[in-house]
């Protein structure tokens, strides 16, 4: 019987990392188990599916703590308010993750965040020692040499192609 929760790593370049984390997260809800999300860059502002599990679900609970995608043409908030938001979503993780409450907790592009120096790494790792028999799933590119060694499962997503290369947009309900 394993007596610390396990902590799965999605990350790589290829689509699929917040896909494979939610639908971790949908059977463990379906399970009846209580899950919860930090979505790290996402705002309210920009909608998608996922965001909408905690009014189809009881048991799963999805928080935004970001101001947008960091550095792209269209980010609107400065990196000061990109720290704060994410600084803001890990110590919602911290809580989460500390409460005991949840079977599972997502931390959502935070790979993405420790890269960006949003937040740092060695805050996510005393996040994740203190994880007791929760599991934490942690998605996004990019991830830390640090978080792979301590990780229990690792997936790298590696893209062959994408229509994105094409000039195809996201396609609502296919991509978000």
């Amino acid at each position: 019987m394993n007596k610390k929760g396990l902590v799965y790593v999605f990350t790589g370049d290829g689509k699929g990392k917040t896909s494979a984390a939610f639908w971790t997260g949908v059977r463990m809800a379906l399970r009846g188990r209580r899950v919860a999300a930090v979505q790290f860059y996402k705002e309210a502002r920009w909608p998608t599916a996922v965001q909408e599990l905690s009014r189809k679900f009881k048991n799963f609970e999805v928080y935004l703590s970001g101001k947008g995608f960091y550095q792209l043409p269209t980010d609107h908030a400065s990196k000061r308010e990109h720290k704060k938001a994410a600084g803001e979503g890990l110590k919602k993780a911290g809580q989460l993750i500390k409460s005991s409450r949840y079977s599972l907790v997502i931390l959502d592009e935070i790979n993405n965040a420790m890269k960006d120096r949003l937040v740092k790494v060695e805050d996510v790792l005393r996040v994740l020692k203190n994880r007791g028999k929760t599991h934490v799933v942690l998605t996004g590119r990019y991830a830390s040499k640090s978080v792979i060694r301590v990780a229990d499962l690792v997936t790298e997503m590696e893209k062959v192609k994408h229509p994105f290369d094409k000039g195809v947009k996201a396609v609502k309900g296919l991509d978000f």
